[in-house]
Protein backbone atom coordinates (compact mmCIF):
# COMPACT_ATOMS: atom_id res chain seq x y z
CA UNK A 1 0.00 0.00 0.00
CA UNK A 2 1.24 3.48 -0.85
CA UNK A 3 2.00 6.02 1.85
CA UNK A 4 -0.81 8.64 2.11
CA UNK A 5 1.76 11.43 1.79
CA UNK A 6 3.04 9.89 -1.45
CA UNK A 7 -0.53 9.49 -2.72
CA UNK A 8 -1.25 13.14 -1.99
CA UNK A 9 1.95 14.24 -3.73
CA UNK A 10 1.11 12.11 -6.79
CA UNK A 11 -2.43 13.51 -6.94
CA UNK A 12 -1.12 17.06 -6.63
CA UNK A 13 1.46 16.48 -9.40
CA UNK A 14 -1.10 14.91 -11.76
CA UNK A 15 -3.50 17.76 -11.10
CA UNK A 16 -0.82 20.38 -11.67
CA UNK A 17 0.27 18.77 -14.95
CA UNK A 18 -3.31 18.52 -16.19
CA UNK A 19 -4.07 22.10 -15.17
CA UNK A 20 -1.00 23.44 -16.99
CA UNK A 21 -1.95 21.53 -20.15
CA UNK A 22 -5.52 22.81 -20.08
CA UNK A 23 -4.39 26.40 -19.47
CA UNK A 24 -1.90 26.16 -22.35
CA UNK A 25 -4.72 24.95 -24.60
CA UNK A 26 -6.63 28.19 -23.98
CA UNK A 27 -4.47 29.89 -26.63
CA UNK A 28 -6.15 27.78 -29.30
CA UNK A 29 -9.70 28.46 -28.13
CA UNK A 30 -11.97 31.41 -28.79
CA UNK A 31 -12.08 33.79 -25.83
CA UNK A 32 -15.75 32.98 -25.24
CA UNK A 33 -14.81 29.38 -24.42
CA UNK A 34 -12.22 30.35 -21.80
CA UNK A 35 -14.88 30.79 -19.10
CA UNK A 36 -16.03 27.18 -19.39
CA UNK A 37 -12.48 25.85 -19.17
CA UNK A 38 -11.62 28.07 -16.21
CA UNK A 39 -14.85 27.14 -14.42
CA UNK A 40 -14.13 23.45 -14.93
CA UNK A 41 -10.57 23.90 -13.64
CA UNK A 42 -11.83 25.78 -10.60
CA UNK A 43 -14.24 22.97 -9.73
CA UNK A 44 -11.56 20.30 -10.25
CA UNK A 45 -8.96 22.15 -8.18
CA UNK A 46 -11.47 22.76 -5.38
CA UNK A 47 -12.30 19.05 -5.32
CA UNK A 48 -8.66 18.01 -5.24
CA UNK A 49 -7.81 20.50 -2.50
CA UNK A 50 -10.82 19.30 -0.49
CA UNK A 51 -9.71 15.68 -0.87
CA UNK A 52 -6.15 16.51 0.15
CA UNK A 53 -7.40 18.49 3.13
CA UNK A 54 -9.73 15.68 4.19
CA UNK A 55 -6.90 13.14 3.96
CA UNK A 56 -4.60 15.41 5.97
CA UNK A 57 -7.19 15.65 8.76
CA UNK A 58 -8.09 11.96 8.80
CA UNK A 59 -7.13 9.93 11.86
CA UNK A 60 -4.18 7.58 11.44
CA UNK A 61 -6.23 4.52 12.46
CA UNK A 62 -8.93 2.64 10.59
CA UNK A 63 -11.45 4.78 8.74
CA UNK A 64 -15.04 4.21 9.75
CA UNK A 65 -18.09 5.86 8.20
CA UNK A 66 -18.93 9.09 9.97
Amino acid sequence: MTDPTEQAAELAERTLTSTRERLAALDGLPTAEHVGVLDSLHQELSSVLGALDQDANAPAGPRYPR
